[in-house]
């Protein structure tokens, strides 16, 4: 008898091990058959994203409204940035690039409802900020971001033509801080040194004979009109400096009295410099001497002088102490001779 009882234990379990290794058998079979492809994976890590990098592409006007005021850039043909509201003056790459990234880089965590008690509860009935984004082809949407959450580093927000809301990471670089200074691009030369073909700086007005300084980008470094090798460091220490002059007033707001002696200051300007970038774009710069006064601006006598660019609407107004930079002649950047360096 307990012979037979044993016998039967020993069936019940093998029956048990069988089946178990039936189902595991099953199951990996089905997991295989089933498995996602790796490029469907891809797509949807890919819709993670609350816009898609060539959506992102496809903007050319943005209108950021904030608790400093409402700011709004526009792509013009040539894909620059300009600043157009409240004034209509170049803007900061760098503020534009940011914004634009912080776009390309916001990650949705969770999508939940888009009612009423979510709205309330995420701020978004008076949002942080306001974004309305504008896409070639006339379509607009409007982004509302909630306020952060320093928890977890998170907020939320909505899409005009989605009934969701979505909880995202905070944006790296924040926007709600930006004010009318950070969006307005200061710089006075559009190129970077690595764009530039031919620098040259005339005393006077172009055309002129009086030719100060010429400079040449080549393969093997920088040569001047006559095609003598200048000293490399020099040279690119000088550009940087001219490339990084920035104004302390941009004559945006002008009136008729002050049109009329700007055309006055630059009927005989002190420097015209000539930059012709690498893609065949060339641009001029015309200097003027330090000024005495301008109508309606108040300023000192002969501590400041102007420069108007070709591809700019408004004059700038530099300080005094780096119209300098513009005398500099041909013999400063002459490479020495190994013999002079011994003697």
């Amino acid at each position: 008898m307990l012979v037979k009882i044993s016998t039967d234990r020993t069936k019940s379990a093998n029956f048990l091990i069988i089946m178990f290794a039936l189902v595991l058998f099953i199951g990996g079979l089905a997991s295989e058959f089933f498995q996602a492809p790796l490029n469907q994976n891809t797509a949807l890590s890919r819709y993670q994203l609350l816009l898609k990098p060539e959506e992102v592409d496809q903007i050319d006007s943005i209108e950021l409204e904030n608790r400093l005021g409402t700011f709004k850039i526009d792509k013009d043909k040539s894909q620059s940035w300009s600043l157009t509201s409240p004034r209509n003056l170049p803007s900061n790459s760098s503020t534009v690039k940011s914004i634009l990234d912080n776009l390309k880089e916001i990650k949705i965590r969770q999508i939940l409802p888009k009612d009423t008690i979510n709205i309330s509860n995420f701020s978004l009935d008076s949002p942080l900020m306001k974004l309305k984004i504008s896409y070639f082809g006339g379509k607009e949407n409007y982004l509302n971001i909630g306020l952060v959450n320093p928890i977890d580093n998170s907020t939320y927000v909505t899409f005009s033509n989605k009934d969701a809301i979505y909880h995202v990471d905070a944006l790296k670089n924040s926007m709600e801080g930006l004010s009318l200074s950070n969006f307005i691009e200061p710089k006075i030369f559009t190129q970077d040194l690595k764009s530039i073909q031919d620098f040259k700086i005339y005393r006077g007005k172009i055309p002129s004979t009086n030719q100060r300084l010429s400079i040449r980008s080549e393969k093997d470094g920088w040569i001047d009109n006559s095609g003598n090798t200048l000293e490399p460091k020099a040279v690119e220490d000088y550009l940087m400096e001219l490339l990084s002059l920035k104004s302390s007033l941009i004559l945006d707001k002008r009136t008729e009295k002050l049109d009329e002696a700007l055309t006055r200051y630059f009927s005989n300007p002190s420097y015209t410099v000539e930059v012709l970038d690498k893609s065949g774009e060339k641009v001029f710069y015309e200097v003027s001497y330090l000024i005495n006064t301008l109508p309606d601006i108040k300023m000192e006598k002969r501590q400041t002088f102007i420069v108007k660019a070709s591809n700019r609407p408004h004059p700038y107004v530099i300080e005094k102490q780096f119209l300098n930079s513009f005398s500099k002649s041909q013999r400063s950047f002459k490479k020495l001779s190994i013999k002079k360096l011994f003697y």
